[in-house]
């Protein structure tokens, strides 16, 4: 037997095995709330201004030694401290709000809403239910009591010590606050599912939000999908890649693995003509995790099923496993970055993520769970920091092993030099349909010794595609059309045509090409790689 099934196989009849031994104890519930609605409902509209309320956030993950010895302790000490908490009041909070809109995902609770002006605020339940993910018939079943009992690996009150630091590193941030939703009538419709619960509330990254520092002063914040659809349907807009990366290595130092595409906004500005896009991270739930410290969670993760559910420690060797559900865009926005810029931001990161601003940060915890959990993590937070310049070159290599430089549905020219045998220089230009050159919107010059593939991809519009150069590289560089008439030119000896490669259809497409380059006509080309609205099919997008 291979031994990779083997180990799966084995794991997984252990898991079985400790399953079968009940030792989770009680089952939960798919409630979200701490406190339960009471008897009677009030006769007259409560005052909640200057109210305040004590209570655990999470008392159900409170077990005992046989339980957290195989299914682990975790963060159980914070769930089930009680803490004190403001009250929300509709009637006065931001000049009132009015709720709207329920939504969240399968495990999350939000709720939107809204104050007299129209600025969108958003409640997100701090506990999780993940079991509502399974089949109907599967969610009062031992299984779900087991992944609902996993929320306890995630910290309660992480978001509160995020935006100190994410101000200081210098990225878009949202300012969560903790609350507590009383059973209040004027929750309306949403008074059963929100009613007793504490909630993270913060201001909903959309639209105009031009009196927000922490989202960068921006007049447009757009969804990761309308982000992504002026990037490929059109070419008058960029996303700020050094800006996005200053943002990515903070998720890999507070240990986020939850980074897919629905988990950002982008701030919108314009420069020159040209929309700009700054990232914008929202939801951060599972920083600081800690699964793995208990036999079964060992076996589970020893199973490989979920290699992103990184365990915090103080070390960065597992980037690629931790930045999976993050890899789509990180390949998109990226690939402009060389490993000098890594190097240059992710100096400029730990110098600015100094002790002091670490130790404000945690502060910002209620008192009582400050003293229980923010030693450790802080420590771990600065090892993170001090080895992230040395830890950071693995994931860029294998982010740049297979480089992609996309254009959209307009029309560009690519041109690709290969300099040397070990360099390969790629720029895309703007044109227009006489092929005028508009302006420069990609330039980098490709090392063998970090990159072996370079592939670009056309999309729709009517693309030139020139390919020059007198050595042969040791970068193969591949070629994707897409929709529209496209022209290609490679010009050079056949030693360096052999390491090009071009796929496209027939269709009013001119080709002038060297001896040795390698060229399939593709009358069926793959969605995802033929225009704009295929690119997108590769992306997490709501």
């Amino acid at each position: 037997m291979h031994p990779k099934r083997y180990h799966l196989s084995t794991a997984l009849s252990c898991l079985l095995g400790l399953f079968s031994a009940g030792c989770i104890g009680n089952k939960y519930t798919h409630s979200l709330q701490q406190v339960p609605p009471p008897a009677e409902s009030a006769a007259v509209l409560p005052a909640y201004a200057d109210s305040t309320i004590t209570v655990a956030v999470g008392k159900h993950y409170g077990r005992g030694g046989l339980h957290t010895f195989f299914y682990g302790k975790h963060y159980r000490p914070a769930w089930t401290t009680p803490v004190e908490f403001r009250v929300l009041d509709l009637g006065t909070d931001k000049g009132g709000l009015k709720p709207t809109q329920q939504g969240g995902s399968r495990q999350t609770r939000n709720l939107r809403l809204e104050d007299a002006d129209g600025k969108e605020y958003v409640l997100r339940s701090v506990d999780k239910d993940p079991a509502t993910a399974l089949p109907e018939k599967w969610q009062k079943s031992y299984a779900a009591n087991i992944i609902r009992d996993a929320t306890s690996a995630t910290h309660p009150y992480a978001a509160l010590v995020l935006p100190p630091m994410a101000e200081a590193v210098g990225i878009h941030h949202t300012k969560p606050e903790l609350v507590y939703i009383p059973h209040d009538p004027r929750l309306g419709e949403y008074l059963e599912d929100f009613g007793g619960m504490v909630a993270l509330m913060e201001i909903r990254p959309n639209d105009n939000l031009s009196d927000e520092p922490g989202m960068g002063n921006s007049e447009n914040i757009k969804s990761t999908r309308a982000m992504l659809k002026d990037r490929f349907f059109e070419n008058n807009s960029r996303v700020d890649a050094r800006y996005y990366l200053r943002a990515r290595l903070f998720d890999m130092l507070i240990g986020d693995w939850s980074r897919h595409e629905d988990n950002w906004r982008w701030a919108q500005y314009k420069h020159d003509g040209v929309k700009v896009y700054q990232a914008v991270p929202r939801d951060r739930d599972n920083v600081f995790y800690k699964l793995n410290d208990a036999i079964i969670p060992w076996l589970f993760m020893r199973t490989g099923l979920k290699k992103h559910f990184q365990t915090y420690s103080d070390n960065l060797s597992n980037l690629d496993d931790l930045n999976r559900s993050g890899r789509n865009l990180d390949e998109t926005i990226l690939a402009s970055l060389s490993y000098q810029d890594w190097m240059e931001v992710a100096d400029s990161v730990s110098t600015a993520l100094t002790d002091e601003v670490i130790e404000q940060s945690f502060r910002q915890m209620p008192g009582n769970i400050y003293q229980l959990t923010a030693s450790p993590i802080m420590t771990q937070l600065q090892s993170r920091r001090d080895r992230l310049g040395k830890s950071i070159r693995k994931y860029y290599k294998d982010l740049m092993r297979e480089a992609l430089v996309v254009g959209s549905d307009k029309h560009e020219r690519f041109e690709v030099e290969v300099l040397s045998a070990n360099e390969v220089r790629v720029q895309v230009y703007k044109i227009n349909k006489e092929g005028e050159e508009k302006r420069q919107l990609f330039d980098r010059v490709f090392q063998a010794t970090d990159t072996k593939e370079i592939h670009l991809y056309g999309l729709n519009g009517d693309d030139e595609f020139i390919i020059k150069g007198e050595s042969r590289p040791k970068i193969k560089i591949k070629v994707w059309g897409g929709a529209g008439e496209d022209s290609y030119t490679v010009k050079g000896p056949k030693s360096m045509a052999r390491s090009i490669w071009i796929e496209d259809t027939e269709y009013r497409n001119s080709y002038e090409l060297s001896p040795g380059t390698r060229q399939k006509i593709e009358q069926n080309p793959q969605a995802n790689q033929f225009d704009a609205e295929g690119w997108l099919l590769r992306y997490y997008l709501d």
